[in-house]
């Protein structure tokens, strides 16, 4: 029988760049033929309701694979679309012996996935994150993860690596194989920015080189395109790498100063990571109701009325309703935003963090998995966080400049509750989280 010839089969999902990718860099290295697969599956499903992939998201991903499918053709390295990535497998095992290269991810739908992949021979990297992967104490916060960082760093215990840098030699031949690369949907969606490396590098260096040390005064502030760096847009798919935004940012505070606001955009990529690894150390309990807290279980209510009062921005509350109309409209809200959000969802309304974390992942251009389920168990007491904190939404309207923001979604002047949502919180405190002050 004759040995088949060899191919190296990047299976591309979150990493949808050239630059810093370990699972392309390693299948080319010995310079065997490569082919390269999206498996459009991952962006099917739902939770709770609400679909997985939105359209705001599923329109980025798809002008991000246009553009990588371009850069890798020129090189004679095809990337397709695929229905069926177990069935697409097969067929290329058929006619070759295969090796798949592919980056790890977190959650539970995404380890599903990579069950699919270790049915063939694999080599796979843990590569979300800024620095290399590590153990973490999940019961402690983010103050002492971050602190054990920063002492590290700075006595060179802990190093983030430099990102990869390489060249693409051409591929001698372009493969024909008996595969179906789907055409992608035309979705009508205007997004706040467009996907593909080319942009995400081009707003990296805009942000960094114009408003880097303006981060830490604008971030709250619920309105305004350049109040916050944008870059968890690109991340979340892999346009950019987080090693390569760190880089950058190092990179700009040497040609200019370092700041606290410079620092602050770190101490964001560090929040980052720390979801990640409390999502990948706690195999996934951030999408349980208990969360990382086995021995609470709160009666988290999923009354049908409120939660859809809540999705369709009706509420009451304008500053809420506003952020929930822009999110639906755009795909995007403020870091600001969202904390408010959920925390009005969870302990205001006392309704299940789960529902309100489904729907941000339908609708969230920037939807990462670890992050957003990591957020809204931090609201919902299931999380890191040790201490009970309800956000006052007209207090953080007046603070962040949101009578401005609510004209401009809601079409009116912002106007106080006709109801006591502060009495309605302390009801949820005492009666869900079994809290008497």
């Amino acid at each position: 029988m004759m040995n088949k010839e060899k191919l190296n089969v990047v299976v591309f999902r979150n990493n949808l760049r050239i630059d810093d990718n370990y699972a392309l860099f390693n299948a080319l290295k010995n310079k065997e033929k490569v082919f390269c697969l999206y498996p459009l599956e991952i962006l099917e499903g739902t939770n709770f309701g609400f679909k997985s992939c939105g359209n705001f998201r599923k329109k980025l991903i798809f002008q991000a694979i246009n553009e990588l499918k371009e850069t890798l053709g020129k090189k004679n390295i095809p990337l397709y679309c695929v229905k069926d990535i177990s069935n697409s497998l097969k067929t290329l095992s058929a006619k070759y012996s295969i090796k798949i290269f592919y980056e790890k991810e977190v959650g539970t739908q995404e380890l599903e996935f990579e069950q699919k992949l270790e049915n063939f021979h694999c080599d796979s990297y843990f590569k979300q994150t800024m620095l290399e992967a590590f153990d973490i104490d999940i019961s402690k916060s983010f103050s002492n993860f971050r602190n054990k960082v920063e002492k590290a760093l700075k006595t060179n215990k802990m190093q983030i690596l430099e990102p990869l840098e390489f060249e693409i030699a051409n591929q001698k031949e372009t493969l024909s194989l008996n595969l179906q690369d789907e055409k992608l949907e035309v979705l009508n969606e205007n997004l706040i920015l467009k996907g593909g490396e080319k942009v995400a590098f081009k707003r990296v260096d805009e942000y960094l080189s114009k408003y880097m040390h303006k981060y830490f005064d604008t971030r709250s502030l619920v309105d305004g395109f350049d109040n916050s760096t944008k870059f968890s847009v690109y991340l979340s798919i892999g346009c950019i790498s987080a090693r390569r935004v760190y880089q950058k940012l190092k990179e700009y505070e040497s040609k200019s100063y370092e700041s606290k606001s410079s620092y602050w955009i770190f101490f964001e990529l560090l929040w980052r990571d720390y979801f990640h690894l409390v999502m990948k150390q706690s195999s996934n309990k951030l999408f349980l109701k208990t969360g990382l807290m086995e021995n609470r279980s709160y009666d988290f209510s999923i009354n049908s009325q409120k939660l859809q009062e809540f999705f369709d921005a009706k509420t009451g509350v304008d500053i809420i309703d506003a952020g929930v109309i822009e999110l639906k409209t755009t795909g995007w809200v403020s870091n600001r935003l969202r904390q408010l959000l959920a925390s009005y969802f969870v302990k205001n309304l006392g309704l299940d963090f789960r529902y309100g974390a489904a729907f941000f992942q339908e609708y969230l251009l920037d939807f990462s998995c670890a992050s957003n389920y990591g957020n809204w168990a931090y609201q919902a007491g299931v999380g890191n966080d040790k201490q009970y904190r309800v956000f006052d939404p007209m207090k953080q309207s007046r603070a962040y400049k949101g009578k401005a923001y609510v004209q401009k979604y809601l079409n009116k002047e912002e106007s106080i509750p006709s109801f006591d949502y502060a009495k309605m919180a302390l009801k949820v405190k005492e009666e869900i989280f079994k809290i008497i002050d």
